[in-house]
């Protein structure tokens, strides 16, 4: 079995969360997990913080009864690193005080406007999120996690980290000192060709390389056809005489349309997290058809979200597809995605084809 390590980032507030922050880190380092964060924040540290979140697997936020200290902007550290690691399509797990009011009033936000904020914070945070639990004391917390971390890596895998002296590893180094050892005896088979008849053994060291350099490497992952079906869902907001409700629609759509609906957001070349924003656009501007089943007389949608599970076998599938190829860095460095010569002409055809049926 893999020895995996996942890093987590641990997002709250300062003082009024130190002992629950605490239990917090001792239960994920027993569990296994690295746990990052920062106690205290400032415009400084800011661009620390979202460096961890990009490396990070999973984002752990925990809420008691204040919203935070307030960034420039107005908005609070703590819900600044949830927008960002949200953008970065990073699995959140929240974890929220079950009566904030009953917290000692030195935890309480001091203002009416840091109440306002505290209280819409919390509700979006439970309107938006999956995995959302509450406790009452900081030592229910080693229970919730210990529960909830392992849902946590079944429900959003991630790459996570490996010992490099665990057994796959091993097994990859010993199968390429296997390797060397054959080219070696390779070479000194073909300097004594000319004077020398092989041995059994040479000839079986030379078939076996043979033999490596003949075979064909398996194809480990399926390209679909274009006219195959994938279903997916979503969160959208939908509005209906004055309110709005959270749904989450199923969506099923082909390889052909979902290319036709991502493919002209990789012209010119985008990075990595624009395949969230791409789709996302895009079911921002056709979702309502999904939402009538339960809301017939809804008039618009936003804020549409892709399940990140979706997400992640869509953007795979275009890789191995070959529709979607890398095609050099920007200028932070971030490896940029652009149509290749195949996903280019696909999507030419489809076009086309969509041209003649509407009589365009």
């Amino acid at each position: 079995m893999i020895d995996k390590r996942y890093h987590v980032f641990i997002s709250t507030t300062g003082a009024d969360m130190q002992a629950e922050r605490s239990v917090l880190a001792q239960t994920l380092a027993s569990l296994g997990f690295f746990s990052w964060g920062l106690e205290t924040r400032t415009p400084l540290t800011t661009a620390f913080a979202r460096r961890q979140i990009d490396d990070c697997d999973y984002f752990v936020l925990m809420l008691g009864s204040r919203y935070g200290e307030l960034s420039a902007s107005g908005v609070s550290y703590v819900h600044l690193e949830y927008i960002y690691a949200i953008t970065k399509q990073k699995p959140v797990f929240v974890i929220l005080h079950e009566s904030p009011e009953t917290r000692s009033p030195d935890f309480q936000e001091k203002t009416q406007e840091g109440q306002v904020k505290f209280q819409d914070f919390r509700r979006q945070l439970q309107r938006e999120r999956d995995m959302v639990v509450t406790f009452r004391e900081p030592r229910e917390l080693e229970v919730i996690l210990r529960h909830a971390m392992p849902q946590l890596t079944q429900r959003y895998p991630s790459l996570g980290w490996v010992r490099p002296n665990d057994g796959p590893m091993q097994a990859l180094q010993a199968e390429n000192d296997k390797l060397r050892l054959k080219v070696q005896q390779l070479t000194t088979l073909g300097r004594g060709r000319s004077t020398a008849r092989p041995t059994p053994v040479d000839a079986e060291v030379e078939q076996a390389f043979v033999d490596i350099e003949e075979k064909p490497a398996p194809l480990e992952v399926p390209v679909v056809r274009g006219d195959e079906v994938v279903a997916f869902d979503y969160r959208v907001h939908a509005y209906q005489d004055g309110n709005f409700r959270e749904l989450r629609p199923r969506r099923q759509m082909s390889w052909n349309e979902l290319l036709m609906a991502m493919g002209p957001g990789f012209r010119p070349p985008a990075p990595e997290e624009d395949f969230a924003r791409i789709i996302n656009d895009y079911l921002n501007i056709s979702a309502l058809g999904d939402v009538k089943d339960s809301m017939p007389r809804a008039h618009a949608t936003a804020r549409c979200q892709i399940n990140i599970r979706a997400l992640h076998a869509i953007k795979m599938q275009l890789k191995n597809n070959k529709w979607i190829v890398p095609v050099g860095r920007d200028e932070k460095h971030r490896i940029l995605w652009g149509l290749s010569t195949q996903g280019e002409g696909q999507l030419n055809k489809l076009m086309a084809g969509q041209r003649l049926e509407t009589g365009s």
